[in-house]
């Protein structure tokens, strides 16, 4: 009993001494004064590339569709980005490539051309059906699966640990409680991001979001007493963000 006592100890004073680092700015240049090979993940959620022209329905389809696609049009993410460009400093980094996307169907792809073609990576495709996607399908398949790419290098980069955490798909709506609480038109659900950290890290890893919205990847690593470091270009989610992750510092150390 009293080993167990002190294991758990230790466990405690480890938590405390996982770091979070928050910065506000573009992070290709952040990304600069980060060392070689000093990262162990990189969990994030980039730009998607999208069509802003909408796929039929009903008029108050309609505008569901075009009030979703203004507000992604306002915070500038439906662009895409430069998958080459930042892949590199990514890789450059990382002490081993070990890196998740969140993507959509239009940038498959250059992900894999990039990671798979040029990088020789292994690869998996995990999977989020939304039971709650808008109803547009007159000309088009609806869009109501995201994508999850996870890329590797070396040994010991997946090591799931469950059948639940081994699954590749998961069939979930869309959580707009979230997307209301933090203000943010793509937020990713909390539990799907715990697992792939889970899966693919260890305790005092140090996991990087290079696009952090509103901050969930950080709230996983304080979950599972991961380092973490975040990046996020705008200013009013940057500042979400970091009260949200302080919020759940402070509520941590209250329980502690």
């Amino acid at each position: 009993r009293e080993r167990e006592r002190e294991r758990e100890r230790e466990r405690e004073r480890e938590r405390e001494r996982t770091f979070c680092k928050l910065l506000n700015g573009n992070c290709l240049e952040l990304l600069k004064k980060i060392p070689d090979s000093s990262i162990d993940m990189i969990a994030t959620d980039p730009p998607y590339l999208i069509s802003t022209t909408n796929g039929g329905g009903t008029v108050n389809t309609i505008k569901k569709l075009n009030k979703s696609l203004q507000d992604l049009k306002t915070v500038d993410i439906t662009q895409g980005y430069d998958i080459e460009l930042f892949g590199q400093e990514f890789i450059r980094v990382m002490k081993e490539i070990n890196i998740y996307f969140w993507c959509n169907k239009m940038q498959i792809y250059d992900y894999l051309k990039f990671y798979v073609g040029k990088h020789k990576c292994k690869f998996d495709i995990i999977c989020w059906h939304k039971t709650n996607a808008l109803p547009t399908y007159s000309n088009k398949y609806l869009s109501d699966t995201e994508y999850l790419l996870y890329f590797r290098k070396g040994k010991g980069k997946c090591f799931p640990q469950s059948y639940e955490d081994a699954k590749t798909y998961y069939i979930a709506p869309i959580n707009h409680k979230d997307k209301k609480l933090y203000r943010h038109p793509t937020i990713k659900p909390l539990d799907i991001t715990e697992k792939i950290i889970r899966n693919s890290s260890q305790e005092q890893h140090l996991i990087l979001d290079p696009f952090m919205g509103s901050g969930t990847t950080g709230i996983a690593c304080k979950h599972l007493n991961r380092n973490f470091i975040g990046m996020e270009l705008d200013e009013n989610y940057f500042n979400i963000a970091k009260e949200r992750i302080n919020n759940e510092i402070h509520k941590t150390s209250c329980n502690n």
